[in-house]
């Protein structure tokens, strides 16, 4: 298993390690799937985030007492 963020810090040892292992270089590959994983995740949270708010206001418009704001 290899460490991406040792991969990213240190680029060209990781590139001489594959190279004499006889192995293609594929750092520039892994460094692309991590910031397409990253930026996945950053998205997920902002969706979780949103789900939250709207779950908070719907229990908040359903406690007794309260009246529901207009959709929006």
């Amino acid at each position: 298993m290899h460490d991406i963020k040792w991969i990213r810090e240190n680029a060209h040892a990781f590139d001489a390690a594959l190279k004499r292992r006889g192995l293609d270089r594929c750092r520039q590959s892994w460094v692309l799937l991590d910031q397409q994983r990253r930026s996945a995740i950053v998205a997920s949270e902002i969706a979780q985030a949103r789900r939250n708010s709207a779950s908070k206001e719907i229990g908040d418009a359903r406690r007794p007492g309260r009246r529901a704001a207009p959709p929006s």
